[in-house]
Order: structure tokens, then C-alpha cells, then sequence
């Protein structure tokens, strides 16, 4: 075989080869893949609650103030489960029963509030979170009462602006790194907490009838 032939061979083998990697390229990227296979499924009821866990939504209205600091709302355990810049809402899955939760702002030095939520599984609540100034507690903390809607329905607002999806492992990092200085202020807020008369501690309680099925907020 001449050398001619054999240079004709192998750039009609990497040719191939070229073609072959450009057809593999394709098919990871999704080109070559059946269309429905490549639209995902839209998620109509983003407010529906699990079967055996609770949905806690958290909303913040917007407002037109350019230094806005962020919510962080936080388990016992140091866990963050939202986020909540101006104007955002945010939604976390819980386990059904009693949780004390904490909305932490600022950072020198955080400011710890504390609320209760007592949930049911299968049901969606609602807590608005508002920002204040000059004051000592800087978030002004309403859970939404289904029996206060009008026709117990749930709120319209919500309905039509999708909970904001955020990977939380920065903020839950964030926590830790500031652990030592937001746990002596946890202490003192719960010592707030336990001394609080019931009727205080009532108006930051999420009860477990505040909540909507997902047939109650998705009607067929």
C-alpha cells in the first residue's frame, strides 16, 4: 500500500471519528432527543402541599427602599429554609407538628425574632413578614388566618406570583459562620417568648387550622 493510500485512510478513519464525536455532542446537549422528553412539566399547583408534610409559604411585600436588608428564616437547628429579599416569596416543606422558627436579620450583630407554627400534613400556610424601622424587632411578623379571607380563599396575591426556588445551602453556611454570635440572641428571644403573655405569643402562631388543603386552593 503507498503511502498515499494510507494518509487517504486515515483521514477518512478521523474524519469518521469527528463525525461521530460531533453526533455524541448533540445527543448529550438534548438535540437529537424526542421533543417531549425535553419539556419539562410545568407545575401548576405550586402552592399544593405535600400528602405528609406541611407547606409554609413566606411573602414580603416590595417596597422602594434601596438599603433593604434580607430575611432569613431559620430552624432550632440552624437550618435555613428561606431566603426572602424585597418582594419575594418563598415556600419550605415541614414536617407535620409544633416548630419554632426564627427570622434572623442584620449582621452586626443579627437580630433574632421568634414565631411558632403548629402544622398539619397536606396543608399550605402563610406568613407575611414586613420590614420596620426604629424599632427594636425590625420585621413586623402576620401569619394569614384562613378564616379572615373572604371566603376563607386563599390569597389571590400569592396566586398569581410563583414561590422564588433558591439554593439555601449559602444561607444555611451563612448561619453557621454566624452561629456564635446569633445563638446568645436566640436565648434571649425565646427567654422573651416564655415570659410573653399568651395572647403576644397567639398573634405569631400559625395555628393548624390557618391552612388550606390543595383542593381549597386549586378547585377542580
Amino acid at each position: 500500500m503507498s503511502v498515499c493510500e494510507v494518509a487517504h485512510k486515515m483521514r477518512r478513519m478521523f474524519s469518521a471519528r469527528s463525525a461521530f464525536a460531533r453526533i455524541a455532542v448533540l445527543c448529550v446537549l438534548g438535540f437529537g432527543a424526542p421533543a417531549s422528553a425535553q419539556i419539562p412539566k410545568a407545575d401548576n399547583t405550586p402552592y399544593a402541599a405535600p400528602k405528609d408534610q406541611a407547606l409554609l409559604v413566606f411573602t414580603r411585600p416590595r417596597r422602594n427602599q434601596a438599603s433593604e436588608t434580607e430575611f432569613r428564616i431559620v430552624t432550632q437547628a440552624g437550618r435555613c429554609i428561606a431566603f426572602l429579599a424585597t418582594g419575594m416569596n418563598a415556600a419550605a416543606e415541614l414536617w407535620p407538628g409544633k416548630h419554632m422558627l426564627m427570622v434572623v436579620t442584620g449582621t452586626a450583630p443579627p437580630t433574632v425574632q421568634l414565631f411558632q407554627v403548629k402544622l398539619s400534613a397536606g396543608k399550605t400556610y402563610v406568613v407575611k413578614l414586613r420590614a420596620r424601622v426604629n424599632v427594636k424587632s425590625p420585621v413586623e411578623i402576620e401569619p394569614i388566618r384562613r378564616a379572615d379571607q373572604a371566603m376563607e380563599a386563599f390569597p389571590k396575591a400569592l396566586e398569581e406570583q410563583r414561590p422564588f426556588r433558591e439554593d439555601l445551602r449559602k444561607c444555611t453556611e451563612w448561619v453557621s459562620w454566624k452561629r456564635n454570635k446569633i445563638e446568645p440572641r436566640a436565648e434571649i428571644a425565646k427567654q422573651k417568648w416564655d415570659d410573653a403573655a399568651p395572647e403576644v405569643r397567639d398573634e405569631v402562631t400559625v395555628r393548624r387550622n390557618d391552612g388550606w388543603t390543595a383542593e381549597q386552593i386549586y378547585p377542580q
